[in-house]
């Protein structure tokens, strides 16, 4: 939701004379909080799962059944918008894309066609560099070759800076020092248990550290926000900071049950995926509406938020419970084996 909001402002820039979303332009760390949550949610699932063919290849399958379907869905209907124009998206006609690269989440110079499926490229690298660790290296060599991972991204970047091959850029990034910083920190949960107090310390040092950032930001870049996302050091730095403080706080909150999270932020979890990948094509067609009913109004951006947020929500649930879980729970689904009959 970080980013529906970061992308507002993109959408206030297209249709209104206004600038009132500028500040939610920092919601795009909610993609360095995505990193995060994905290196959490990845180191547990491998646990005690290296140096397995089979687990190698269950991993992969599964990573790859749970982001490619519907991806491939919404990745067409923004084909298809763009093809006919009634909406348009963000890779519209003035930005070539690769067809092949946008269906397949390889790294290219030119946009995806949907816009957002930069951040599922890093992800995918993830994954396939995860399945190499599983399939060749032993459960006690496997965080050292991350550790080294991490070391070499930031030797590279220092040394070479920017790398000319997309796929360098993406195993090189400093992003990826978010994902590892996710695999840690799935890992000091598992192994200790901290005091009590400490998941409320933890998170009130991570807003404190992000109330510094936006103190900074306004100070130093008044009115240039994405200062931050476009610099490679800056956002792992500063949003990566704030990420990996919040989310080891919140597990730990979690764990000792001094809150407890409403039912429906774990619902708008469940749909997340699918609000991610949603989420521009409902601004974008809310927006071109209120434009035409509203054309001219100071207020056009207040109203845009105000229908878009339940919408984007709204249509992320019904892709989830329609499209998405019905997809996942037919890929997931175990080999049926016929019964055994024993017989004297």
């Amino acid at each position: 939701m970080l980013v529906v909001v970061a992308h507002l402002h993109g959408i206030e820039r297209k249709y209104c004379t206004t600038d009132l979303m500028l500040p939610f332009e920092h919601g795009a760390l909610g993609i360095d909080l995505f990193f995060v949550i994905s290196g959490i949610v990845i180191a547990s699932v491998t646990t005690d799962k290296f140096g397995s063919t089979r687990n190698a290849a269950i991993f992969l399958y599964h990573r790859l059944a749970r982001i490619f379907p519907i991806f491939w869905i919404y990745t067409t209907i923004t084909l298809i918008a763009r093809h006919l124009n009634p909406l348009s998206t963000g890779a519209d006609h003035a930005h070539p894309v690769n067809l092949l690269a946008s269906y397949l989440l390889i790294p290219t110079q030119r946009p995806m066609l949907l816009l957002q499926g930069w951040t599922l490229t890093y992800e995918l690298y993830f994954y396939l560099v995860f399945f190499l660790l599983l399939l060749l290296a032993p459960q006690r060599i496997a965080p050292w070759l991350l550790t080294l991972w991490g070391i070499t991204v930031v030797g590279l970047k220092l040394w070479i800076g920017l790398s000319p091959y997309p796929l360098i850029q993406v195993l090189t990034s400093p992003s990826v020092l978010e994902f590892l910083a996710g695999c840690l920190l799935f890992h000091i949960y598992r192994r200790s248990r901290l005091h009590r107090a400490a998941g409320v310390l933890i998170v009130l040092a991570a807003f404190l550290w992000l109330a510094a950032v936006l103190a900074y930001s306004h100070h130093v870049h008044p009115g240039q926000p994405n200062w931050i996302a476009d610099t490679p050091w800056s956002r792992p730095l500063l949003y990566g900071t704030f990420a990996t403080l919040f989310l080891l706080g919140a597990i730990e909150l979690e764990r000792t049950a001094l809150i407890r999270y409403l039912p429906l932020l774990a619902s708008i979890g469940d749909w997340s995926y699918s609000i991610y990948l949603s989420h521009l094509l409902v601004l974008e067609l809310i927006a071109r509406l209120a434009s035409r009913l509203l054309p001219g109004t100071s207020d056009s951006i207040l109203i845009i938020t105000l229908i878009s947020l339940p919408s984007t929500i709204l249509v992320g649930y019904f892709s989830y419970t329609f499209l998405e879980r019905p997809l996942i729970t037919r890929l997931y689904k175990p080999t049926q084996r016929q019964p055994v009959v024993l017989m004297k």
